[in-house]
């Protein structure tokens, strides 16, 4: 019983801290982003948990690339090549002041290896 109980334990430890990890390197892949291509001084005060989603059509995800290329906030936008699988991982970066908070989604492929789009 003690010994079932113990590997369960060190089971969800370990999920926890893979999943800390992860959220770690999307938020350095975030500011690395930011920092070399914002066009302005951008304050980060926040992150979302990084999470997955299914939801993001090929359409869609094609909009949210031509969008980004011609965003204001930042320049010379190198996106990550589309991933086959249809799982991607987003994060919510939260930028500004109190009275005016605004947000940007950051999107990568399952492995974080690179950011494929935002909004």
């Amino acid at each position: 019983m003690k010994s079932s109980r113990a590997y369960i334990i060190l089971c969800v430890a370990m999920l926890l801290l893979a999943s800390c990890g992860q959220q770690y390197a999307a938020k350095q892949k975030v500011k690395e982003f930011v920092r070399q291509h914002a066009t302005e001084e951008i304050d980060i005060t926040s992150f979302s948990d990084l999470d997955s989603t299914r939801v993001i059509s090929d359409s869609l995800l094609q909009t949210m690339r031509k969008t980004a290329l011609s965003d204001p906030l930042f320049k010379d936008v190198r996106l990550g090549d589309i991933p086959k699988s249809p799982t991607l991982l987003y994060i919510r970066m939260r930028y500004g002041e109190d009275s005016l908070m605004l947000s940007k989604t950051f999107y990568f492929d399952r492995d974080l290896n690179e950011i494929i789009a935002f909004k």
